[in-house]
């Protein structure tokens, strides 16, 4: 008798299998490889830090602090995002440059330091792994003035393990790693859990890098 064509139950379950494996490949791959983006934004935040500590130990004051006072004087506002920076190739002609605008100083004194490259614009240079941007400036808590590395428009998921990498511990109000509301103020208490409606909900952090509140 002539065979009916098709699959047997063993083919059809090794079929399956097989799908299941590249399937699994495959999300395992996306998940490592927004894992690296994450720890990008870290190196690259800590990265620009090192910038920052290199052009205070070369001329005693940091970028952006115009009147040498120890603050930086670009008040970072809440939900700024990459079209704040400047898109000209000029270099900038000496320190405290504000003509394409207050946001784009602290950068400026970078690239005419030569510290950061001087031909390349400030928003192709400062942006982070997940295309959202770096500011440099100051936030005051308490009527304390503090120095910050901004990071705008990260996931939450990658803002949280940001905050683990550098306090240790996930809590949106305490140690170097604070959550910037979008009423131009720190979290007081840790947000975490109500900011995030979804792990992928974007926040902006700030980074104090100079000293603690």
């Amino acid at each position: 008798m002539k065979r009916n064509g098709g699959f047997t139950l063993v083919e059809l379950a090794i079929v399956l299998v097989i799908i299941g494996i590249i399937l699994g490949a495959i999300l395992k791959g996306q998940s490592l490889i927004q894992n690296a983006r994450a720890k990008r934004v870290l190196n690259d935040m800590k990265g620009l830090e090192a910038m920052v500590w290199t052009f205070y130990d070369r001329y005693g004051f940091f970028p952006g602090d115009c009147n040498h006072d120890g603050i930086i004087e670009t008040h970072i506002g809440p939900n700024w995002t990459l079209g704040y920076l400047s898109t000209s190739t000029a270099a900038p002609s000496g320190f405290c440059d504000t003509s394409a605008g207050r946001d784009d100083v602290p950068f400026n004194d970078l690239r005419y330091a030569g510290i950061a490259n001087r031909e390349a614009s400030n928003r192709d240079q400062f942006k982070h792994a997940f295309n959202g941007p770096f500011f440099i400036g100051y936030e005051r808590i308490n009527g304390a003035y503090y120095n910050v590395i901004a990071v705008n428009d990260i996931p939450c998921w990658a803002a949280k393990m940001i905050d683990q990498s550098i306090d240790g511990a996930l809590d949106s109000s305490t140690g170097r790693i604070r959550r910037y509301t979008a009423t131009d103020t720190v979290d007081t208490s840790d947000q975490w859990g109500t900011a995030c409606r979804t792990e992928d909900t974007l926040v902006d952090i700030l980074y104090f890098f100079d000293k603690q509140p």
